[in-house]
């Protein structure tokens, strides 16, 4: 009981400081294909965990430059034969009420990239914060309630299967 009314506090606090730093005149034309650096949001479930491989592989690929954002106690599970950067946090990044500490704000708001794609599909007030935190002309991310506004281009979810919705976000990306 007392961690939900944390995390409904941690929303609020979010929302009232939201950054929403993307341009909303904008065109996607050719957005994935001439962007450089890309950070992808790892999920945090095990198993979407894995499957969102999928789509740092395709932008590896590509020979996109490719940033993870990773919980610290899984940068070991990352393939170093990819040549990721990784950017990882750890708890202590993390405060009471599930937003990045002053700290960790401070090291996210050094970092620029060309696209970031948030591949966690269940909310996650500490990701969601993460999210508008960094900054990046074009921000992907799958339709959440908490924080519909964050994305500038949204997928609908298919909640059942995890390895449906990464293909299906990679084959709407493959437009652009």
């Amino acid at each position: 009981m007392f961690e939900e009314y944390k995390n409904k506090i941690g929303y609020y606090i979010f929302k009232k400081k939201i950054k929403k730093d993307f341009d909303t005149n904008f065109s996607f034309t050719d957005f994935i294909e001439n962007a450089i650096d890309y950070i992808l949001i790892l999920p945090l479930n095990d198993l979407d965990y894995s499957n969102s491989f999928d789509v740092a592989k395709y932008f590896k690929i590509h020979k996109k430059n490719v940033t993870l954002f990773i919980p610290e106690h899984k940068k070991n599970s990352v393939t170093i034969a990819h040549n990721y950067t990784i950017l990882d946090y750890s708890l202590n990044d993390i405060s009471k009420l599930g937003l990045p500490n002053k700290g960790f704000i401070n090291k996210l708001s050094n970092y620029k990239f060309d696209v970031l794609i948030d591949l966690e599909r269940e909310e996650n007030l500490f990701l969601a914060a993460a999210t508008s935190l960094i900054s990046a002309k074009y921000k992907v991310g799958f339709k959440k309630e908490e924080v519909d506004n964050l994305y500038n281009f949204q997928m609908v979810n298919t909640k059942i299967n995890s390895e449906i919705s990464y293909r299906n976000l990679l084959n709407s990306l493959k437009m652009f």
